[in-house]
């Protein structure tokens, strides 16, 4: 998956645009925006054509936003189910006195770890979606209108998706407390005090009695 994750931009940016697969049928075009500006000037002109945006846009964000959004929905799913037998156990086999059993406390526990695992993917998730949204739509949609979006719209949308990369570590240490842990570890030069106590290094205090001639140790 990791090494999917390298290869698949390859074939979509690098390949295509070495080849000069995303000129194919608009050089013309090219050519005269170049020519209308200063031509002792350093100015780069990257256009793409319908075919090429369709398919980048397509393979680089619609599929993986489509996946993210079945996956999730699936998620929420099973969860409610989940959930809902929890509560039928515990209804079904909870003793007189009303308090839940250890087996029931320890699925309810793990059901709560679980969904609160669930919300901050999609909250990461959500704000990757919206951050690139509005540059791979203006991806699609430039080529059909005969590229008039104008520069400064590409700019704000490149650079709305670069912040998403910023905002990852302030998400992952607002919403997960181990990574906030590690994060206050680290910035702190290694703070003996931002670590999780040990149980090894606790000191558990214990006494003895003696039992029909037996000697037990109490903890």
């Amino acid at each position: 998956m990791l090494g999917g994750c390298w290869v698949i931009p390859m074939f979509i940016s690098f390949l295509p645009i070495m080849q000069g697969w995303n000129n194919i049928g608009i050089l013309d075009l090219i050519d005269k925006r170049k020519f209308s500006h200063n031509s002792n000037s350093t100015y780069c002109v990257f256009m793409v054509n319908k075919p090429y945006a369709i398919t980048c846009s397509v393979v680089a964000f619609y599929i993986p936003f489509l996946l993210m959004v079945l996956a999730y929905c699936r998620i929420y799913v099973t969860a409610k189910e989940h959930a809902h037998q929890i509560q039928m156990l515990q209804r079904a086999g909870a003793p007189s006195e009303g308090r839940p059993q250890p087996a029931d406390q320890h699925s309810t526990h793990r059901m709560r770890t679980e969904t609160k695992a669930a919300k901050t993917l999609c909250i990461i998730m959500g704000c990757f979606c919206l951050c690139w949204a509005p540059f791979f739509v203006t991806n699609i949609v430039d080529p059909f209108v005969d590229y008039t979006v104008p520069g400064q719209v590409w700019t704000a949308f490149l650079w709305l998706g670069y912040i998403n990369s910023g905002l990852n570590p302030f998400l992952y240490a607002f919403l997960n407390k181990s990574f906030r842990r590690a994060f206050l570890i680290i910035l702190c030069c290694d703070d003996e005090r931002y670590r999780r106590p040990s149980i090894l290094g606790q000191t558990v205090p214990c006494s003895t009695t003696t039992i029909n001639g037996s000697t037990h140790v109490l903890r």
